[in-house]
């Protein structure tokens, strides 16, 4: 990620992470809080997508 990236929730450093649905191999990031109940985006096909729509959610 380019920036760093604080929960809104509790102030934690947030980071993306890489998924992959194993039945079709489409593979999705995010980025979000460590803890799984504080913010997340939903699912991007690159982290640069996923960073770029979270700085649009965070008004930055």
């Amino acid at each position: 990620m380019k920036n760093n990236w604080f929960c809104p929730n509790c102030g934690q450093p947030m980071e993306a992470q890489r998924h992959v649905d194993n039945s079709t191999g489409r593979i999705t990031w995010t980025i979000g809080c460590l803890n799984p109940k504080h913010f997340h985006t939903h699912g991007y096909m690159n982290a640069a997508i996923a960073e770029i729509q979270l700085g649009k959610l965070l008004r930055q």
